[in-house]
């Protein structure tokens, strides 16, 4: 059987990243940084592997990509050792939440803002970010890398930035 998961060059692999930094910096940007995340997988498939595919459009229309992204992350990390798991069910949980956070966000008035904690799209990606950790550990096992690159804390300091004067103009009204 043909391994469609061999690297025809060697790409290097989408670098290590603790789960709390990918949560903070999902939240804090709003989704952005998800998305980003989401497109720097699909450039690194495209990559590795020499697919005919445009990251930017899998990443900005990732609710009809996701699952089969979760699924290729999912395959990678159990040929190098992951045990797996439930990608399809992660991707779904992804999906609902997303276009449910979008929906609620368009029709529920401006003051109602918390709804925007209650829904959080990225948590379920949080095992996928959990598998590629464990990738890169196997290519790269003493390999430090920082918690955030220097575009990362300006991303996470302006959206810090626009949350507070959002909480502030709740406290002011």
């Amino acid at each position: 059987m043909d391994n469609r998961y061999q690297p025809r060059a060697q790409v290097q692999y989408v670098r290590k990243q603790p789960v709390w930094v990918f949560c903070l910096l999902s939240f804090f940007t709003f989704g952005l940084y998800t998305m980003y995340w989401l497109y720097r997988n699909w450039c690194f498939f495209r990559d590795a592997y020499e697919w005919d595919i445009y990251p930017f459009w899998r990443a900005v229309f990732n609710v009809f990509f996701v699952h089969t992204l979760l699924e290729h992350i999912n395959d990678l990390a159990m040929e190098k050792g992951h045990p797996g798991i439930s990608s399809n069910g992660y991707a779904t949980g992804y999906v609902i939440f997303e276009i449910l956070q979008r929906v609620l966000n368009r029709t529920m008035p401006d003051y109602v803002v918390l709804i925007y904690l209650l829904l959080l799209p990225f948590v379920w990606l949080v095992p996928t970010v959990k598998q590629l950790n464990y990738i890169y550990e196997q290519a790269n096992p003493d390999t430090y890398h920082p918690p955030f690159t220097p575009r990362e804390l300006v991303a996470l300091m302006m959206g810090g930035l626009v949350i507070a004067l959002a909480v502030l103009g709740l406290l002011t009204t």
